[in-house]
């Protein structure tokens, strides 16, 4: 984030590294350019090493044998800023946080953020464009799934889950899960995960976490020679082959809040012969058309939709019943 981003930068980091492994052994010229190398850019070597060496910034001091130790009596370590503090507090009341710590964790980073003013608060936003019925991130047996989702990404490992289907229907089948997807739009937790066929093929469903009634970690370990599928090839599969393309007048901002708002897609832009006009082509999965139409709509006359013929008749529509109502 910019807001941190000349905190602690690559020198800095570089630095920290050589006086922790100096720390512990102590390291020769080479080691230390090897580190500074590895760590850094090759820059780093050229202006970090002399300042080391040559007594600069004491920091290390030489053992008489051509080595170096660290003149620290404990190891570097990174403070966080007043700033960075308040930035973390504010994330703490984000409803979404207990999904990824656990309430030991949660109240550890309470405590030693106790008396942090937090540099902003959820209510501070104004969301117009969401659905409202979103995940319910502070149920506990949601929590539970998630907690159990993340470790079988983590370890690999396959996934009993009973789900209740779009179409009302109880199922219930072992999936190999690869990444959860997090719809701002929908409030949503998407699980990409792999389904074996019956002819041994593998198959990818997306599943809506909220959806799933039980969720257990099987005791079976995956191996890659089981012919699993590359989860990007299978969503970029997915993609609808005609493009969304826009007409985007780049007023109030327009270019760079489109650029933003629609970054996770797959897109090209090119600038019309109106400077002040580019068109951008939209790849996106046919799954999430409707969300997409609303995002397009929400730019309201500073995008214009010129295809495909379906996609435009569906903003016709929409523009239509907004009018009448």
């Amino acid at each position: 984030m910019n807001l941190f981003s000349e905190l602690y930068n690559c020198y800095y980091q570089v630095t920290a590294q050589i006086l922790r492994q100096a720390s512990i052994n102590p390291l020769t010229r080479q080691q230390v350019c090897e580190i500074a190398e590895t760590e850094g850019y090759q820059e780093s070597a050229m202006e970090i090493v002399p300042k080391l060496l040559q007594g600069d910034w004491e920091l290390l001091s030489a053992c008489g044998d051509g080595r170096f130790q660290s003149r620290l009596e404990k190891e570097p370590f990174t403070p966080f800023t007043s700033l960075q503090k308040s930035w973390l507090k504010a994330l703490l009341k984000d409803e979404r946080i207990p999904l990824f710590l656990s309430d030991r964790q949660l109240g550890e980073l309470e405590k030693l953020l106790d008396g942090v003013k937090p540099l902003f608060d959820p209510s501070d936003f104004l969301y117009f464009d969401r659905y409202r019925d979103s995940d319910p991130f502070d149920s506990f047996m949601y929590r539970k799934h998630f907690s159990r989702i993340l470790e079988a990404i983590r370890c690999r490992k396959p996934l009993g889950i009973v789900y209740y289907s779009g179409k009302n229907r109880i199922l219930e089948h072992t999936w190999l899960p690869s990444r959860l997807e997090y719809s701002a739009k929908d409030g949503k937790f998407r699980l990409c995960a792999f389904y074996r066929r019956a002819n041994g093929r593998w198959r990818l469903d997306v599943l809506n976490v909220a959806r799933m009634l039980r969720v257990e970690i099987m005791n079976k370990d995956v191996h890659k020679n089981e012919g699993i599928p590359d989860v990007d090839t299978c969503l970029e599969a997915s993609l609808s082959k005609d493009p969304l393309v826009l007409e985007i007048f780049d007023d109030r901002n327009a270019l760079e809040r489109t650029m933003l708002h629609f970054a996770s897609y797959q897109k090209t832009v090119e600038r019309t012969q109106d400077a002040r006009r580019y068109r951008c082509s939209i790849y996106y999965d046919v799954r999430w058309e409707t969300e997409l139409l609303i995002q397009v709509l929400s730019f309201g006359p500073m995008v214009k939709v010129l295809g495909p013929e379906h996609f435009l008749n569906q903003v016709k529509e929409r523009v239509e019943r907004q009018r009448r109502l």
